[in-house]
């Protein structure tokens, strides 16, 4: 085997492994809600960063049920907008795809909160009009589900309209 051979060899095979691997986790991942909640749980506390309760159980309490607001809210949406929804949340599980969208290798969680909220505001200010419908759509789902809920309204010196029957 001459150099020129082991190297496209070489090459074959990386290429190989690594679409093996990407098809072996984007199957393992098809269909499950699971993907949708790691990265909610990541992504909540740095887009609510400065609204949260002080208090660590208060706080605790307050992402798992806007997670919970926003995860139930996702079958309101047109039927488009949930398969992109949960497609971006997949690929955000997968290794190289989130590699591709975040920079990152390590898992969305493993990141410090504030490389988290860099990431997101990346997307914002990214050239490419993807990365920022996904910022813009996580942000309003994720605003929508914590303060919709009436504990947080007072927050907003907000109450709730009266209706006369």
């Amino acid at each position: 085997m001459n150099r020129r051979q082991f190297i496209f060899r070489s090459l074959a095979l990386t290429v190989a492994a690594s679409t093996g691997y990407a098809v072996y986790q984007y199957q393992s991942l098809q269909g499950s809600d699971n993907a949708a909640v790691l990265v909610l749980d990541a992504l909540l506390p740095a887009v609510l960063m400065g609204a949260l309760p002080a208090d660590s159980a208060s706080q605790q309490l307050s992402l798992q049920q806007s997670r919970d607001a926003v995860l139930d809210f996702l079958a309101y949406l047109p039927q488009h907008q949930q398969q992109q929804l949960n497609q971006l949340f997949q690929l955000l599980q997968q290794d190289l795809a989130r590699l591709a969208l975040t920079g990152q290798w390590l898992q969305l969680a493993d990141l410090p909160l504030l490389q988290r909220l860099d990431l997101l505001l990346s997307w914002r200010d990214s050239y490419f009009s993807l990365l920022q419908q996904a910022f813009s759509g996580l942000r309003e789902l994720i605003y929508g589900a914590f303060y919709g809920q009436p504990q947080h309204w007072l927050s907003l010196n907000y109450t709730a309209p009266e209706f006369n029957p």
